[in-house]
């Protein structure tokens, strides 16, 4: 049996390969009868030897390879020639034995990679999800945990995540150990999950709307205590503008919060209800002037008139003072 895990979702093709370990042997032997091989230093041969190998004590064996078919779609050119046809090497593979090729890429569908393998592959995408489906995702891992949460607080998880479904887990069982019984809240996200440097965009945004400097320098610091460069914050600073700039335009023509969430690319329901909220009260003059300042701050520093640290901090002081 021949199948192949690809896509760039790490923690659901580990889950994928242990779903496969799992299935193919009891644990007390299960160590004997897998092979693992590393895609930079594994020759074809050498996977189908260890394909063909009698199982120990078993009636399977797991051959495990990591890499190998990402190189194949690149081109390496250390790969030979015998590598364009592996379902030919593996006719001699007994069927009870599972060959799996793990990538940490996606593969193309007419690329060389997935055409070596043949058509009779198991190929399982496992791409990272945005929007509703990391949203279901989050609910059936809670679920999995044997927690609940409320609609707004699985809405700020997806966004803080920025779809690491590892990360994700992780956060999702310290919630379900914190709330216990009960349905986790927004405040309980809040408190128990670490804010990004995206997130802290929008209390940003929130503390120049509102005149509000010291917390705007506060914000801004915890973003570049955390690595945030400046071109980051800006370009950063300057989608937030375009979104508002957006929404605000939408909205004066009669569209729906949902519709204009759709033509603006927001499908995470917490950022939309964040980017609508920050147009309250704004105007798309008072935006594009924003916009003019911002794109001021980026030119002072490409030419070396101000350092990036003090350009951002006097950007955000005197928006926030505006």
């Amino acid at each position: 049996m021949l199948t192949v895990l690809h896509g760039n979702d790490e923690f659901a093709i580990s889950e994928a390969v242990k779903r496969i370990r799992n299935s193919v042997m009891p644990e007390e032997i299960r160590d004997a009868n897998t092979t693992v091989f590393q895609g930079n230093s594994v020759s074809l041969p050498e996977i189908v030897g260890a394909a063909q190998a009698v199982p120990f004590m078993a009636d399977k064996r797991l051959v495990l390879v990591e890499g190998v078919l990402t190189r194949l779609q690149n081109k390496d050119g250390n790969l030979s020639d015998g590598w364009k046809n592996i379902s030919e090497a593996f006719d001699e593979i007994p069927s009870q034995n599972h060959v799996v090729f793990i990538e940490a890429e996606t593969l193309r569908n007419n690329g060389l990679a997935l055409k070596s393998v043949g058509q009779l592959a198991d190929v399982q995408l496992f791409n990272r999800k945005r929007g509703p489906q990391l949203e279901t995702w989050i609910r059936d891992r809670l679920e999995s945990h044997g927690g609940t949460a409320s609609r707004e607080s699985i809405s700020r998880l997806s966004w803080l995540s920025g779809g690491d479904t590892r990360l994700l887990d992780q956060d999702i069982q310290k919630l379900v150990l914190f709330a216990g019984d009960r349905q986790i809240t927004l405040s309980d996200v809040d408190l128990m999950v670490t804010d990004s440097s995206t997130t802290s965009v929008f209390k940003v945004v929130d503390a120049v709307i509102g005149r509000k400097p010291a917390v705007a320098m506060k914000h801004l610091y915890a973003m570049l205590s955390d690595g945030a460069s400046f071109q980051y914050v800006l370009s950063m600073l300057a989608r937030q503008v375009r979104l508002l700039i957006l929404a605000i335009e939408l909205r004066s023509h009669g569209l729906p919060q949902d519709e204009i969430g759709r033509r603006i690319g927001l499908t995470n329901q917490y950022a939309m209800d964040n980017t609508m909220r920050q147009t309250n009260g704004l105007s798309i003059e008072q935006l594009a002037a924003i916009h003019r300042r911002l794109l001021a701050a980026d030119i002072s520093v490409k030419t070396g008139e101000l350092d990036e640290r003090l350009s951002i901090e006097l950007l955000v002081g005197e928006l926030s003072n505006a």
